[in-house]
């Protein structure tokens, strides 16, 4: 079996959805044989992230004279004969696929159609009409069920952790800083944690960058570091001495489908994670077992919570760490390209048997 991975964004690059592509498609090269197609950004994709496999790198051009999606679909239309499968998870690739006759498995991370009626049509077309649907969490299942009542194969296959550490035993006895490690995006909620924490006698640390980079510094007050962005091998070392980690996502659309890939992350390092309340985030973290919840975008309930944890024992604590280890080692980059290939060959032997 060949399976062609398409990505028409440039790689490498820092995005969450970048790191969690190269990194399934590499853990898929070494089960089947794997192409990851993209558009090239210049360095070398494994050395940026730090992996190393046999995945095939097909970069393809988006630009003639100008940078077009029409252009990086006239060079993948070449592609299409080569390979029995290709793994997608941008819309109006997996339709241009499907309208050209490749056998297409759609990973979905949203409904589009809520926020953009105008992609309604190509949506439905796709649930109709790819060879299978994938699903980084249960919730966004349910809820795309009740949108398309598709009837073609689904599975939840969620993302994963590539950090290859052991169960680290941390000091608890003393408390004095929080982890966020992500995006500025205003939905992921670092505009809400930075309000939180003022006037605590608790340091805020931010891993990561952006375009609001300078608004978020505004708004900080002394207790709140920004520590700028930093490599995933970077980050492994930041989370294996961090204690407490937080998910502060604040209600919104993009927050109800969301299962961010730093929960992973946090988990795998033994953190004691504090996160909103979103369905998404509820099935995995089992508040006072494996980490906290709190109710999305209240104030007072973080703070309550925060509170809370910091006044445990540090027996307590430890078991809550352990615990959360033990959930973060189901979720691996390995894995999930396993479930990947399992589901796919599922499907490939149904559509032998009903032809």
């Amino acid at each position: 079996m060949k399976i062609a991975y398409v990505y028409p964004e440039k790689l490498p690059s820092k995005k969450a959805r970048a790191i969690s592509v190269v990194n399934t498609a590499c853990e898929l090269s070494k089960i089947v044989d794997t192409t990851l197609i993209y558009e090239k950004n210049g360095d070398n994709v494994l050395d940026f992230y730090g992996i190393n496999c046999n995945l095939n790198l097909k970069p393809v051009s988006r630009k003639f004279i100008i940078r077009s999606n029409k252009i990086f679909n006239f060079n993948l239309k070449k592609e299409i004969k080569k390979y029995d499968y290709f793994y997608v998870r941008h819309l109006k690739t997996a339709e241009f696929l499907i309208k050209n006759g490749a056998n297409v498995i759609f990973e979905s991370h949203e409904i589009f159609q809520i926020k953009n009626k105008k992609i309604k049509e190509i949506e439905n077309f796709v649930y109709k009409n790819a060879k299978g649907l994938v699903f980084i969490n249960e919730n966004l299942q349910k809820k795309a069920k009740k949108f398309f009542n598709f009837t073609i194969p689904s599975k939840i296959i969620r993302n994963g952790c590539g950090f290859k550490v052991d169960f680290i035993k941390k000091d608890f006895s003393k408390l004095n800083e929080i982890y966020y490690i992500g995006n500025f995006y205003k939905w992921k909620g670092v505009d809400f944690l930075i309000e939180a924490v003022k006037g605590l006698n608790i340091t805020l640390k931010i891993v990561g960058d952006g375009e609001r980079k300078n608004e978020l510094l505004n708004k900080a007050s002394k207790n709140v570091k920004f520590l700028g962005y930093k490599s995933q091998n970077e980050i492994v070392n930041i989370l294996k001495n961090s204690k407490i980690t937080v998910i502060p996502n604040i209600p919104t659309i993009d927050s109800e489908f969301s299962t961010p890939i730093k929960l992973y992350e946090y988990l795998m390092t033994s953190n004691v994670v504090l996160a909103s309340d979103f369905p998404t985030i509820q099935e995995i973290i089992k508040d006072g077992e494996n980490g906290f919840l709190f109710k999305a975008g209240d104030k007072k309930d973080f703070l309550k919570k925060l509170n809370y944890i910091l006044s445990l024992p540090q027996k307590e604590l430890e078991t809550i760490s352990r615990n959360a280890y033990k959930t973060g080692k189901r979720f691996t980059w390995k894995n999930r390209a396993k479930q990947i290939v399992k589901f796919i060959k599922e499907i490939d032997e149904n559509n032998i048997s009903s032809s």
